[in-house]
């Protein structure tokens, strides 16, 4: 139930985060190109290569990942030192 909760919250704020950073490089691209359409086409750019990644962070975070390495094999922390 708390990944149900916490989940959203994370893409939503990803999400505004991507767009914060596609605003910055548009403008950025206004003010050296002296042009609009630069400027919007560099913003849509970063923000998908920003979403991408914080995309891909939440999907490593909040992957399915399996209790053991290989089942029936003993992993090192389950051996102790000899």
């Amino acid at each position: 139930m708390r990944l149900l909760l916490q989940l959203p919250l994370e893409i939503a704020t990803a999400f505004f985060f991507a767009a914060s950073i596609g605003v910055g490089s548009g403008v950025v691209a206004i003010s050296y190109t002296h042009r609009l359409s630069d400027g919007f086409r560099m913003a849509v750019v970063a923000f998908v290569i920003a979403a991408a990644g914080f995309g891909y962070a939440i999907w490593r975070n909040y992957r399915p990942r399996p209790t053991r390495a290989l089942p029936g094999m003993r992993t090192a922390s389950a051996v102790g030192p000899r």
